[in-house]
Parts: structure tokens; C-alpha cells; sequence
């Protein structure tokens, strides 16, 4: 949820600068264009002055055409969405793109990043399954080791025991020859010799 948060906030530091960019109009070469200020509405009048006749009135954030200013009445001429030319007050005159014509883009905006936060969800989701599994195997692999460790030391055991009983029954055998060779020349010893015929004599 921190990373989403930080997410939305770099992209909105990221996004000012266009926010305020755009609220510039950018079609704007004769620098005619003109936006009725975020108020409730304003007054359309016939002429330069509160005195004269109101033709109708203007919703705020409209977006005007200047035509001509008076710095005296500070009034300025404008045509409106209606096509209608009047005069209205300069205080309720703005160069900057009102929050009516904005509120859609950030809307947009806003939506934007809500979707690339949830795709980076998805994604971070996605990526930590992928971790677990793989944690996963390497457990897995890991108590493979260890069997296999436990097996190779079993066999050596088993190997040291035979050598060990090879080597006592090689002892045992080695005896036993020698015993039975000792008896045997033992015995050999104490039988009677054959004696010699005397040839003399006859």
C-alpha cells in the first residue's frame, strides 16, 4: 500500500508541470482567448458598464473571445459560447483554463494512474508468487541435499564396516592357515621316519 501511495504521488509531481501547461490554451496564437472565472456565473452586458442592458449571463469557465478592452471601465468586450458579443467585468476574466475544463483531464489523469497503480499491483503480485515458489523449490532442493548427504554417509559407513570385516575375516583366515601350518609341522615332526634298508648286510 506504500508503494502505491509513493507511486501516485511521483506521478503527480511528474504530472504538475503538464496540469499547469495545459491550463494555458495552447491554440491561443492571438492571445484572444479568455475563460470566465470559477464563480457561479457573470453578467453579459451591452456595453462597457453595469449601466448598461444585460444580454443574458455566463456560466463560469466558459471560454470567451477578447475582443477589445476598456482599462477605464475595466470592462472587456468578449463573444461567447453562444456567439453572443457583450461586455463583462475584467475581474471575472482569466487567461488560465478554468476548473470546469480541467476536471475532466485530471479525471482522466487520475484514472490513469489508478490503472498503471493496479496493473503495478498485479505485477508486484505476480512477482511474489513467483518468489514464493521459487523459495519453494530451493527448500525443496535443499532437504534433497540433505538426503542425499545423509545417503552418501550411510554408504560410507557401511563401507568402513565392510572393509573393517573384510579385513578381520582376511586376519581370521591368516590365522587359521597359520595354526593349521604349525600343527601340521608339529605333527610332521613327532611321526615315526622310514628306515633304511641296509644294503651292506647282505
Amino acid at each position: 500500500m506504500r508503494s502505491h501511495t509513493l507511486l501516485f504521488l511521483l506521478f503527480t509531481c511528474i504530472s504538475l508541470p503538464t496540469f499547469l501547461a495545459v491550463a494555458q490554451e495552447p491554440n491561443d496564437k492571438e492571445g484572444k482567448v479568455r475563460y470566465i472565472s470559477d464563480d457561479l456565473f457573470t453578467f453579459l452586458h451591452a456595453g462597457p458598464g453595469r449601466n448598461y442592458r444585460i444580454l443574458g449571463s455566463v456560466i463560469a469557465g466558459t471560454k470567451v473571445k477578447m475582443l477589445q478592452e476598456d482599462t477605464e471601465t475595466q470592462f472587456i468586450e468578449v463573444i461567447d459560447d453562444k456567439q453572443r458579443t457583450g461586455w463583462v467585468q475584467t475581474e471575472f476574466i482569466s487567461k488560465t483554463r478554468s476548473v470546469r475544463e480541467l476536471v475532466p483531464g485530471l479525471t482522466q489523469k487520475l484514472q490513469e494512474a489508478n490503472a498503471m497503480i493496479k496493473q503495478q499491483s498485479a505485477d508486484n503480485d505476480l512477482l511474489n508468487q513467483r518468489i514464493a515458489d521459487l523459495s519453494s523449490q530451493n527448500a525443496a532442493l535443499n532437504r534433497k541435499q540433505e538426503e542425499i548427504a545423509a545417503h552418501n554417509k550411510r554408504i560410507s559407513a557401511e563401507l568402513a564396516n565392510q572393509d573393517q570385516s573384510a579385513q578381520i575375516e582376511w586376519f581370521t583366515r591368516g590365522g587359521i592357515v597359520a595354526v593349521v601350518s604349525l600343527l601340521l609341522g608339529i605333527i610332521l615332526t613327532y611321526l615315526p621316519k622310514k628306515r633304511r634298508r641296509n644294503d651292506n648286510w647282505m
